[in-house]
């Protein structure tokens, strides 16, 4: 049995146990690691030809054709051609390229809305798109549940919900609370209707079908109501509740000395 080594400057044995100094490194995606990542030196990265937005062009394609669970270093690899070792040169694991690719597709967020539009018509513009850009790519708002939308593309959008909730007249954070209730909403209604084709004619004729068989004592108004049910779509679903949304807001921005925040 080996003698424990003692340390050289003072002849004593090191502490047993974890190092006290040593910290955990931050969860992927906090405002912790966004800020330890933008302060780290530029990793060595011996292969010039794959860059970071290559890792995630790749990632989103997978993302697009396979799902969520098929999002994996190994078969980001094997689609580049790589080895696993060169995105680890970029990304240190899955988490960190789930985070680095949802702020990326985030990005859309902050579109430059039509100039001649007021603050509801741009938030009803950049609400249209938000939406359609996570329907085009569906995995994306899966991708979405619990993140913490701290990177640049995110806080970019965030600065402008900002500018056009302050600007409508609504306190700091009263248009922060506005404009993640508008997220939250688009969030909602597009992972609602994942995989659901509600404008498809036979899926409405079904539909008329399921309510008009349903027990009228125990459902009238579904019964009653069958045929005007049945061609409700999830276009008309986002619509009403984004009409209601702003109309809430710019209520908001009409009392905003009786607000509370």
């Amino acid at each position: 049995m080996h003698e424990p080594t003692r340390t050289a400057r003072t002849g004593k044995l090191p502490p047993e146990g974890p190092r006290t100094n040593q910290r955990a490194e931050p969860r992927p995606g906090t405002a912790a690691w966004w800020l330890a990542r933008e302060s780290e030196p530029a990793r060595q990265r011996r292969r010039r030809s794959l860059t970071l937005d290559a890792v995630l062009d790749a990632a989103m394609a997978l993302l697009d054709t396979r799902g969520a669970t098929a999002l994996t270093m190994r078969n980001i690899a094997e689609t580049l051609g790589c080895t696993q070792a060169s995105l680890y040169r970029h990304v240190r694991n899955r988490e960190e390229l789930v985070t680095l690719l949802v702020d990326r597709a985030l990005s859309v967020a902050s579109s430059v809305p039509p100039d001649e539009a007021d603050w509801v018509e741009k938030a009803a513009w950049s609400a249209r798109l938000f939406r359609e850009h996570l329907r085009r790519h569906p995995g994306v708002a899966s991708l979405l549940r619990g993140t913490e939308r701290l990177g640049p593309n995110s806080l970019a959008g965030m600065q402008y919900s900002l500018e056009l909730f302050i600007g409508a007249g609504l306190s700091p954070r009263l248009a922060s609370a506005a404009a993640s209730s508008l997220a939250t909403f688009i969030l909602g209604s597009v992972h609602l209707n994942l995989g659901l084709d509600r404008s498809d004619p036979e899926e409405s004729r079904h539909l008329r079908l399921l309510y008009r068989s349903r027990d009228p004592a125990a459902l009238p108004l579904l019964v009653q109501h069958a045929d005007t049910l049945a061609e409700v779509t999830s276009d008309d679903e986002f619509e009403v509740g984004l009409n209601a949304l702003l109309t809430g807001f710019r209520a908001l921005t009409q009392n905003a000395d009786i607000a509370p925040g």
